[in-house]
């Protein structure tokens, strides 16, 4: 009996050596990744494939939160226009006709009761330019009936053609200060692109890392599936050799419990893989009870493992400072704040205004013989409309006028403080600026560190899924000779399943470690081939 005994023994302690030394043997070898097999059958209608490009381009073609932000940008386009109809040229034409009866207090006048009717028709053109000068073109036409003796003309025709400058030399002088709303509206536009930019990244991010939940999810069903088969498998044995009376029946309740327990976390896991399936489905637009959201979808693609891609951080923080969305936000802010300081600058100028005119004006109308006492006089003007405006540009009669005004606010309060103003908001945005470049490092630093610390779980979780192979088939092993009991059994089955999903977690969050990466520096569009146009007007 003696003999007997010590041969098992002996035996158990050989199987035990051995897998201590294939053990080893794993750990200095390459060793092998976990397998994905996510395909399903191609006949099967009810299952939708889904590639991670059919993911990012699906969601970049229906997101509604996309949809959404990219009006900002066309709107900003439209206020530029708006800011750029200032300098529009200003057409107007005026019809009018008008009668004024009144009381004439001459004593000589006759009669002593005014009458007169006027006709008007005028033509105008206006500009502001970009230098801040003011120009206007004025036409103006009169025809004018009246009741009066003493009309030479009656009725009278008269024109004139008038143009106006004004050229500010001091305040509001200058292309840069008069266009100052068109390039804040262009870098507004720009503000608006950056922003749907990172709408676009952490749009594309999201998607990413549900997809990459998605796969998880489905791959830890297989674990907790095949788990849930070996304690189902383990719970026939205990049975068979309950019956034959070699265990006692409390085995079976330990198994029966452990089969219990393993069924319920595979519950858990198909819940989790719906819940991630409709997280895919409400990003990618689609309607759950279309043809298309009603079927399971299944992932397409497997996660990488790279360790032997290198990383340098200097080139990361490099690339982030030139591409991050909201840190060029930041920039143009400060590019508008300094033109309104530069224009706040110009404001506290005096006004100091050149401004002259020149204008053509000629008469004409249906001369009437005028006597006073024993002389009668006839006007020479006499003649239709078109004599009128023959006289007018014969440039015999004319008219000019030239000078300067200038005006200064006593003490101008209100122009330094409004330069003041914008001063300390161009402080308080580079204070912004030197904060959101200590973020960029931090996050970008940290990113590059989870990378290589995820790379390394990759690794760490692959041995210690091997080893947890090894001890459970050890285990086994003891428990065929009498050597284990049912429980350690289960426990050793319970750390291989946990084992491998943390395999597959460790997998996944290194796939999100370099998906966080890409969207601190960001370089997710590159990296998806996805461009963004933008055209804004010179």
């Amino acid at each position: 009996m003696f003999r007997k005994n010590f041969t098992v023994i002996c035996f158990v302690f050989v199987l035990i050596f051995q897998g201590g030394v294939q053990g080893n043997v794993w750990s200095a070898e390459a060793e092998t990744e976990i397998e994905f097999n996510t395909a399903p059958s191609p006949a099967d209608a009810s299952v939708l494939r889904l590639s991670l490009r059919d993911a990012v381009e699906g969601t970049l073609k229906n997101n509604v939160s996309i949809a959404v932000e990219e009006y900002n940008s066309k709107i900003r386009e439209q206020d530029i226009l708006d800011r750029k109809s200032e300098f529009d040229p200003t057409v107007s034409a005026e019809l009018s006709t008008g009668e004024k009866t009144n009381q004439v207090a001459s004593a000589f006048a006759s009669p002593d009761k005014s009458r007169n009717l006027d006709h008007d028709w005028n033509l105008s053109l206006s500009q502001k330019l970009v230098t801040g000068a003011d120009y206007e073109f004025s036409f103006s036409n009169n025809k004018n009936k009246t009741n009066s003796n003493f009309a030479g003309l009656n009725p009278q025709y008269s024109s004139e053609l008038i143009f106006s400058l004004t050229q500010p030399l001091l305040k509001n002088f200058g292309i840069d200060n008069n266009k100052r709303n068109i390039y804040i509206a262009k870098n507004n536009l720009d503000i608006s692109d950056y922003e749907f930019t990172s709408k676009v990244i952490d749009t594309v991010t999201e998607v990413e890392n549900v997809y990459w939940d998605l796969v998880f999810s489905i791959e830890d069903l297989k674990v907790k599936e095949k788990s849930l088969e070996r304690a189902q498998d383990f719970e026939k044995r205990v049975r068979a050799q309950v019956e034959v009376g070699t265990l006692a029946p409390l085995e079976i309740l330990q198994a029966q419990s452990e089969v219990a327990s393993r069924e319920e976390l595979l519950l858990q896991s198909n819940d989790l893989i719906q819940d991630n399936e409709d997280n895919i489905k409400n990003i990618l637009n689609l309607s759950f009870d279309s043809p298309e959201g009603m079927k399971k979808l299944v992932p397409a693609d497997q996660p990488e493992f790279k360790p032997e891609e290198k990383i340098i951080l200097e080139e990361s923080l490099k690339e982030a400072l030139k591409k991050r969305p909201d840190y060029l936000v930041k920039k143009k802010d400060l590019e508008s704040q300094n033109i309104l300081v530069k224009y706040n600058e110009n404001q506290i100028y005096p006004t100091l205004d050149l401004f002259g005119s020149l204008g053509l004006n000629g008469i004409s109308g249906d001369a009437i013989n005028i006597t006073s006492g024993s002389v009668t006089g006839r006007s020479r003007f006499g003649g239709g409309y078109d004599e009128a405006l023959s006289n007018t540009f014969s440039t015999e009669y004319f008219l000019w006028e030239f000078g300067v005004k200038l005006s200064y606010p006593i003490g101008n309060r209100s122009a330094k403080s409004r330069l003041t103003a914008s001063r300390l908001e161009v402080a308080q945005t580079l204070l912004d600026i030197k904060d959101l470049e200590k973020t960029i490092v931090v996050e970008v630093r940290e990113a590059v560190r989870q990378i290589q610390t995820e790379g390394k779980r990759v690794q760490a979780t692959r041995l210690a899924r091997r080893l947890a192979e090894e001890k459970l088939n050890a285990e086994e092993k003891k428990f065929e000779v009498g050597l284990s009991t049912s429980f350690n059994v289960l426990e050793f089955q319970e750390d291989l399943a946990e084992e491998q999903s943390n395999e597959i977690q460790a997998l996944i969050d290194y796939n999100k470690a370099k998906i966080r990466l890409r969207q601190v520096v960001a370089s997710t569009l590159e990296a998806h081939n996805i461009k963004m146009n933008s055209e804004n007007d010179s």
